[in-house]
């Protein structure tokens, strides 16, 4: 074989491992990357499921909010006729 076929061969070989490599060294950087993206989609999971409960909380206080304004509001029309009877001047100003 001539030089120039032996230098040719070789220069291929060269590009094939290097291209090898490349792609080798892409593919466990990609498998890595899926990883990550994994473990953040889980803790997306987590965030979501927290917020679920916030929201749970929050919609509780706000029932909780509403019926103790309502009974608030009861107390404040009995006490309104309460002192409302009371004779003038009994010192209950």
């Amino acid at each position: 074989m001539s030089n120039e076929i032996v230098t040719m061969l070789g220069v291929g070989a060269t590009l094939l491992a290097s291209g090898g490599s490349f792609a080798l060294f892409m593919f466990r950087q990609f498998v890595r990357l899926e990883g990550r993206m994994g473990g953040i989609e889980g803790r997306f999971d987590r965030l979501e499921s927290r917020f679920v409960r916030l929201e749970e909380k929050v919609d509780d206080l706000a029932r909780d909010h509403q019926s103790l304004a309502r009974e608030l509001s009861e107390f404040r029309g009995e006490m309104r006729g309460r002192l409302g009877d009371l004779p003038a001047g009994s010192g209950a100003a």
